[in-house]
């Protein structure tokens, strides 16, 4: 059966996250995304830069070197480790850990996620510098 009845959609105002502070950090952290498209293209472009010569090169460098550059690029590390806790957060709900027949507690994981971070860092930036 049809009818000529339109279904009624509850309204939804644009500004619904707006209305409460869980609603605000989910969108905070829902935004880290576009500091991430930021960091994405300067990266590509850096890539290209170093594929064409010195010249292009040292030209990506000086752009780097622009204070407004060094301003987004700060933003982007803080929205990246933001979007990183909250991740490293939600990473013990997602999975059941039982150890000795007793479940863990959502620390060691976390912890253990941030010891794995800090280490990769410290080997990349290792090699980054002195290979």
């Amino acid at each position: 059966m049809t009818t000529k009845r339109k279904a009624w959609v509850r309204p939804m105002p644009s500004s619904w996250w707006k209305t409460l502070p869980f609603y605000r950090f989910y969108m905070l952290r829902e935004g880290t995304a576009v500091p991430a498209v930021w960091f994405s293209l300067e990266l590509i472009f850096g890539l290209f830069a170093l594929k064409h010569g010195p010249q292009n090169w040292e030209g990506f460098v000086h752009f780097l070197q622009n204070p407004i550059v060094l301003i987004l690029n700060l933003v982007t590390l803080a929205a990246a480790l933001l979007h990183t806790k909250t991740w490293f957060d939600l990473a013990p709900k997602a999975q059941l850990i039982i150890v000795k027949g007793e479940k863990m507690g959502p620390e060691p994981v976390v912890k253990g996620l941030w010891v794995v971070t800090a280490v990769v860092t410290v080997v990349v930036l290792f090699v980054a510098l002195f290979w």
